[in-house]
């Protein structure tokens, strides 16, 4: 292929070699014809001599030939202001210089450009010459007669005729190349110019410079002989991209002698190319400033031509995007693989894309907040800030695009709306299967969520397989997702769940350990995450909530303590629909429990002292400090204090208020383990009575009967071996009064509608006598007795009365 090329290009230098030498044979012509009066005495030699055998025909053309080439003088000699002008006037010319002028039609080609007379068309009768000027752009004539009927014959150009076409190529070629000459002289870039075999056909001064070669020397080379090392590079895949598309192209290169870098711009003809060499190394600078200040900043940049390409990111961008830069640079913002979305997941049209509307207004638009899906199938949610760049005429010259992620605060945002409903829902609720359904539906009847079931649990329970087999309550998102989901993979992290009453997450990047199986479980239904949320109350687990969704960065942190307080709120509801049971149950067990077991601090104390310890309440202040208010009789208050310095319960003793009967009063007493009391509670349990006399300790509680009083009584034991179960007592609870009403309705607004701490500081508040006349104690005693600051217990008192009684009132009212 390159040497048949070779052998092209050598036939095209011998014809344009011939066509020189036809310009030499011509100089006697143009010796004749430089003034009118020469050239009319010229003609007078041939009429004398016209007995010698030239007859008048062949004198016309000689005439005609040395008019065509003094007008081709006449507009080609020198450098026209406007060479195209000049072809196109002498095109139009050029027939009347041959023999039938009115049939001659006439074509000039100079590269792609084509000047030709009215009506020209191809015949198979024609008149050809072609050259090459310097530069390798070729130049080429055509003539034809438009008169082909029969009885005119085929067309017989003269010797002349066709000396004539020759002798006008070569001189528009001159003439071609002395403007292309002088046009790249005045060009500041560098310009070389390949033959169509890829050999040096010009080069001029500047890039000469650049290329470190004189033009003389690479004039006829073939380009990869000279440069060895572009071989193979993006220099040589650029240039035959040209040379096989005829598109333009371009590409950088830098030289590592001189410390620069050029640009070249690919010219593709059917001639060769043209490479225009341009030094950038000063834009490459700034390029690199500009890359190293994108490069810093937190926030993807992208920027965008005028045609709405993307011709710039930086790696910010690349991580929000999840695309390469490569792969970006493929694509319009128009491309339909860009899948975007708004806060209600429909798709955001071309129409109302931001980018289009700073197309169109030339305004900026500052925090378009979107979602987007990765290629990776995960979504994330961005603001924009989309900001046009302006030429002096106030056109658009490129786009500026600043991507934030904001999926954090837009999932928190949305996970709170979505949380918002369920208030509704846990305000009205009355029975705990409904509810569980009702927040299973709400939750998957959004985008988060795609798979909600709550368990029931026993609290204090061992959790076993069968808690969480898939109920009635178990919902899914639509038919995409599989049903039932198994749980066997779900026990070990509901264990940590129960055990710890701390959220257990599992996701496509990251897991514990411990949960393998389950995270893969997870994948294998399609989900990107899963997550098993206890549903306790003052420590108390009522169930799990076990959720699935398809969101690729779900239950981060925030998330994770939004659903621990939502996990919270339902457990608390689920601990007053107990409670309720329990009240509003038909029949009740009474259960009476002794205990000798002297790990209990009143016990021991109230043997060793002799007396009687009467306790109300029991309040934690942390997790591991309670609080309980008690009224002793028989014993000082500093004898208790002496015991209390001597235990490792590390015992806080404060008085409230001394009895009339001496020794004795209202004490205030911290401790570091539960009570008997305190356990019965846990257990879900109405303690009635709490009194230890002389070293035994009386509890009397109420369960619903039907309770497993005998696993009760285990978990009692579990810590206070010396304890036993006395008598048990059956009844049906007596009608409720009017008073017994108002009570009820006090019950369940202090139970839902107070938070923990301020249910326990409102007890504190009250044994305490803080609002007693005159008071037994302080804000600052309470505030310490419960590891809160005074005005943080002034804060929570004074919220859980005006959430009290409003409460109150508004059923009332009702």
């Amino acid at each position: 292929m390159g040497e048949r090329n070779r052998q092209d290009r050598d036939g095209e230098e011998t014809q344009s070699n011939r066509a020189d030498a036809v310009e030499a044979d011509f100089v006697t012509w143009r010796d004749i014809f430089e003034t009118e009066e020469r050239t009319s005495e010229r003609a007078e030699v041939v009429d004398e001599n016209s007995e010698l055998g030239e007859n008048a025909e062949r004198h016309q053309e000689r005439t005609n030939a040395l008019d065509a080439l003094k007008r081709a003088r006449e507009l080609f000699t020198g450098l026209p202001d406007d060479i195209d002008d000049s072809i196109r006037t002498y095109v139009s010319e050029l027939p009347q210089w041959f023999r039938r002028s009115p049939t001659i039609e006439a074509r000039i080609r100079v590269g792609d450009d084509v000047f030709e007379t009215d009506g020209f068309h191809q015949t198979t009768d024609t008149l050809t010459a072609k050259a090459y000027t310097r530069i390798g752009t070729s130049v080429s004539i055509t003539v034809v007669c438009t008169d082909q009927q029969p009885s005119t014959g085929q067309r017989a150009w003269t010797g002349t005729e066709r000396e004539l076409a020759e002798a006008v190529v070569t001189l528009v070629k001159s003439a071609i190349t002395r403007w292309e000459i002088d046009s790249l002289k005045r060009v500041s870039d560098g310009v070389a110019v390949l033959d169509s075999d890829l050999s040096y056909a010009y080069v001029n001064q500047e890039a000469e410079q650049l290329l470190g070669q004189d033009s003389e020397e690479l004039r006829g080379e073939y380009v990869w002989d000279v440069f060895p090392e572009a071989v193979d590079t993006i220099a040589e895949e650029k240039i035959q991209t040209a040379l096989d598309t005829q598109s333009l192209t371009s590409f950088e290169r830098y030289n590592a002698e001189k410390e620069q870098w050029v640009e070249a711009r690919v010219h593709p003809s059917d001639d060769g190319v043209v490479i225009v060499f341009s030094p950038i190394t000063d834009s490459k600078v700034a390029e690199r400033e500009l890359d190293h200040v994108l490069e810093t900043i937190p926030v993807g940049i992208i920027l965008l031509n005028a045609e709405g390409d993307i011709t710039r990111t930086n790696s910010r961008a690349e991580e929000l995007l999840g695309l390469s830069r490569h792969k970006m640079d493929e694509k319009g913002y128009t491309h339909p693989d860009w899948d975007i979305w708004d806060e209600a997941g429909n798709p955001i049209t071309r129409e109302d894309h931001p980018i289009t509307r700073v197309f169109e207004t030339g305004e900026t638009i500052q925090g378009f907040t979107h979602g987007i899906t990765l290629p990776d199938g995960s979504e994330r949610w961005l603001s924009s800030n989309v900001a046009p760049v302006k030429r002096e005429d106030g056109s658009i010259e490129q786009i500026i695009v600043a991507l934030e992620d904001v999926t954090v605060p837009k999932r928190l945002e949305q996970l709170i709306k979505t949380f918002q409903p369920a208030d509704e829902i846990l305000n009205n609720a009355t029975a705990g299967e409904e509810t569980r359904q009702a927040i299973c539906e709400l939750l998957t009847d959004t985008r988060e969520y795609q798979y909600a079931r709550i368990s029931e649990h026993t609290p204090d329970t061992e959790l076993i397989e069968s808690d969480l087999q898939e109920g009635a309550g178990s919902v899914a998102a639509d038919e995409s997702v599989p049903l039932p989901i198994q749980s066997q993979t779900e026990v070990a992290p509901a264990a940590v769940a129960v055990e710890t009453g701390e959220i257990q997450v599992v996701t496509r990047t990251q897991s514990d350990s411990r949960f393998a199986r389950w995270r893969a479980d997870t994948l294998d239904h399609g989900f990107q995450g899963g997550a098993i949320v206890p549903l306790q109350h003052r420590g108390r687990v009522y169930g799990l909530l076990v959720l699935y969704t398809h969101r690729g960065e779900a239950f981060g942190g925030r998330e994770q303590t939004l659903l621990t307080t939502f996990g919270e709120r339902v457990g608390q509801v689920l601990h007053s629909l107990e409670t309720e049971r329990i009240l509003h149950a038909d029949k009740m067990a009474e259960l009476t429990f002794e205990s000798t077991d002297s790990a209990s601090f009143f016990v021991s104390t109230s043997e060793q002292l002799d007396c009687t310890i009467e306790i109300r309440d029991t309040i934690p202040a942390s997790d591991e400090m309670l609080v309980h208010y008690a009224s002793v009789q028989g014993a000082s208050v500093d004898a208790l204090s002496d015991l209390a310095e001597d235990t490792d319960r590390a015992a806080q003793l404060r008085q409230i208020r001394q009895t009339e009967d001496s020794p004795g009063g209202e004490l205030e007493i911290g401790l570091r383990r539960r009570s008997l009391a305190q356990t019965l509670v846990t257990e879900g349990a109405v303690v009635t009575t709490d009194t230890v006399t002389d070293g035994r300790a009386e509890v009397v509680c109420e369960v619903p009967l039907g309770t497993d009083i005998g696993s009760l009584v285990a978990r009692v034991q579990e810590s206070f071996p010396e304890t036993t179960l006395v008598s048990k007592r059956e009844y049906t609870p007596a009608a409720k009064t009017d008073a017994h009403a108002v009570g009820r309705v006090l019950c369940d607004i202090f139970e839902t509608e107070l938070t923990d701490r301020q249910q326990q500081v409102l007890r504190a508040a009250m044994y305490g006598g803080y609002f007693q006349s005159p008071r037994q104690s302080t804000a600052t005693e309470i505030a310490d007795a419960l590891s809160l600051t005074q005005s943080t217990f002034s804060y929570h008192l004074r919220n859980a009365q005006q959430t009290l009684f409003e409460r109150l009132f508004d059923r009332i009212n009702r």
